[in-house]
């Protein structure tokens, strides 16, 4: 796996000097700018149109364009999620607390520069820790079995009180009902039907996709339509806005922000929709402005954008060295390589050497692609701002009936769509907060299998299975991180109790 460094120069060359390459990476970048900003659509969806091309590819111009189409989607869904509260992709749900929130106060190409900034960055400073720690990472990612992921998944449900910016106890509970309402369908071990009710649509469950649509985007427009007076200021159009002392000022928290994504994406199965909340969560804990967050903050854009594309760049090793798809986008990424003649597994290093050379160049390039056509292309989008709200919120309502329709293709998903922007709207309401909700929705399915799997395959020495090292460490975290959520809570329900005394 070292010797993968040595070959850094031969990739450089076969690379930066085909003109071919950079015609196909930018082409696939601009693709990658549609289908991240339209919502519904995504990566997985435009990698998987242009599968029918790898065929008549070369190697580096195939691994170019999905290259391309894969970092550009994944940076441009923070524009709409920051624009109009929609996210473009479910790994940008994160950006629309903090992002929708400084458009809300006439800041909207502000939030857009440093949703574009944190993409390029998340994917640079990743693609060189990929270079540098893969060969250490993969072996120890090796060793997280079901109960670790599990785990893992419990640590992102507990971090909910943190996130949920009010009180801990309703970001618990509007997280346990996420969890709750994705184990809908056929679950992954035995294949029993849970809470389909005789609905064949169901049998897979809530797609994710219509679910952030209805959440953000069409429970958005449900409370603004009931709220008139929470009227967003007008700004002037124009290219995007970075306040380079704030991204001085936030150099810490872009280098935590993409080990924390990089570490998430070398894990298999827990991907770029939980990272970005629990980026969200240590800039959150770690700032020395905790109040400003879900109202506006820099650090959370920045945070959460730099996690989500930290982690997409990551989530394609354990693909390629390991041969399992930990998500949708990985998994069309292994099907282009095996039509490329590649057999990504444990001897993909040895049988195609310089080949991980060869894709962190791409992911440079393709960063760097981004950031250019994602400024230059972003002025059109922020066009959206002039709108008046009487015509943005049913040109929202539209888009996310489009973005739904197109996630699924059958009209049951305007019903999905219908009753998660219904529930969106009673959770802003009666300030439920939405993101736990979110994040139960996306780590549930994860941690129901794991856990099932884990219990089954040590059904005759559940103490070994306790006593797993990384298991027990992971423990010790979750034990400390639950009583010091309680002493929070606590003081703050002091806090509170004394303010109302006065």
């Amino acid at each position: 796996m070292f010797s993968e460094w040595l070959y850094l120069p031969e990739a450089a060359a076969a690379f930066l000097c085909d003109p071919g390459v950079w015609l196909f990476l930018i082409g696939g970048v601009f693709l990658g700018f549609v289908v991240g900003v339209v919502p519904g659509l995504g990566p997985t969806m435009g990698m998987a149109l242009c599968l029918g091309l790898i065929f008549h590819l070369e190697y580096t111009h195939g691994m170019a364009l999905l290259v391309g189409i894969f970092v550009a989607a994944c940076g441009s869904g923070g524009i709409t999620a920051s624009l109009i509260n929609i996210p473009g992709t479910p790994a940008a749900a994160a950006t629309c607390l903090d992002g929708n929130a400084l458009t809300k106060q006439g800041r909207g190409r502000e939030a857009v520069g440093y949703s574009i900034a944190a993409s390029v960055v998340g994917t640079l400073v990743g693609t060189i820790l990929i270079f540098l720690i893969q060969p250490f990472v993969t072996g120890i990612a090796l060793k997280f079995g079901d109960w670790e992921t599990f785990l893992f998944c419990v640590f992102g449900l507990l971090i909910c009180g943190s996130i949920s910016g009010g009180s801990r106890r309703r970001g618990w509970i509007a997280a346990l009902a996420g969890c709750l309402l994705s184990l809908t369908g056929a679950d992954g071990v035995q294949s029993v039907l849970r809470f389909t009710f005789g609905r064949g649509e169901l049998l897979s469950g809530f797609n994710s996709v219509i679910a952030m649509l209805g959440l953000f985007g069409l429970g958005e427009v449900l409370y603004t339509l009931c709220a008139p007076e929470l009227e967003r200021t007008v700004e002037k159009t124009g290219f995007p806005l970075i306040n380079w002392t704030v991204l001085k000022a936030n150099l810490g928290n872009m280098l935590r922000s993409a080990l924390a994504g990089l570490w998430i994406g070398f894990i298999p199965g827990i991907g770029e929709s939980a990272a970005c909340w629990f980026s969200y969560d240590l800039a959150k804990r770690s700032s020395k402005q905790k109040e400003k967050f879900g109202h506006g903050s820099e650090e959370g854009i920045i945070a959460a954008e730099v996690a989500n594309n930290a982690c997409s760049a990551g989530a394609l090793i354990p693909a390629l060295s390991l041969g399992i798809p930990g998500s949708s986008t990985a998994a069309i990424f292994l099907s282009a390589m095996f039509i490329m003649n590649l057999h990504p597994g444990p001897t993909l290093l040895i049988e195609s050497p310089g080949i991980l050379c060869g894709l962190c160049l791409l992911l440079l390039m393709a960063a760097t692609a981004m950031g250019v056509v994602s400024f230059l292309c972003s002025k059109l989008t922020i066009r959206i701002l002039t709108i008046p709200q009487s015509l943005l919120m049913p040109l929202v309502a539209v888009l996310c009936a489009i973005g739904a329709y197109s996630a699924t293709g059958t009209p049951f998903a305007l019903i999905q769509l219908s009753l998660f922007g219904l529930l969106g709207y009673l959770m802003k309401l009666y300030r439920y907060p939405i993101a736990p909700f979110v994040l139960g929705l996306f780590v549930g399915p994860t941690a129901d299998t794991s856990l099932r799997r884990a219990l089954m395959q040590y059904s005759d020495n559940i103490f070994g299975l306790i006593c797993r090292p990384f298991g027990l460490g992971l423990m010790a975290v979750l034990a400390l991180l639950f009583v010091l959520s309680l002493k929070s809570e606590r003081a703050v329900r002091k806090q509170q109790s004394a303010s109302n005394n006065k």
